[in-house]
């Protein structure tokens, strides 16, 4: 039995939550739980940077906070960038709110997430994420 929960338990999506504030980190936890049958394993930010590369291709979206200072994490974001994780940016920062500089394609929540709009961020970034294994199994 306990085989095959962790079997099915590793069907679902694995979304990891980089997030400075632990109260915030649980409350998109939630919001996203609350919606998607997902994984999610929260951390901070500069904890990525201990994930080797097995432990990242496990990742199916990343949800990183963007401080409005992007020197100590800006070497974090393009890490996962270069390991083919799959990224949805979060910040408070005003000035990162229509992208991030150096990262101007990845996809910006605001904090405090408004429910509607962080699910639909989320969905379409593991929707985003999938593509290539589907397109895959149709060759």
């Amino acid at each position: 039995m306990d085989e095959e929960y962790r079997a099915m338990d590793q069907s679902f999506p694995h979304i990891v939550i980089a997030e400075h504030e632990f109260l915030i980190a649980l409350d998109a936890e939630y919001l996203i739980r609350s919606a998607i049958d997902c994984r999610t394993t929260l951390v901070r930010p500069e904890q990525l940077g201990q994930w080797n590369t097995s432990a990242l291709a496990d990742v199916d979206l990343c949800l990183i906070d963007v401080p409005l200072d992007m020197s100590g994490i800006a070497p974090a974001i393009q890490r996962l960038v270069d390991a083919g994780v799959p990224l949805l940016l979060t910040t408070v920062s005003e000035a990162h709110q229509r992208g991030v500089a150096g990262f101007e394609t990845l996809p910006v929540a605001t904090k405090p997430f408004e429910a509607d709009t962080l699910l639909a961020m989320v969905r379409a970034q593991l929707h985003r994420a999938a593509q290539p294994a589907e397109d895959a199994d149709q060759n």
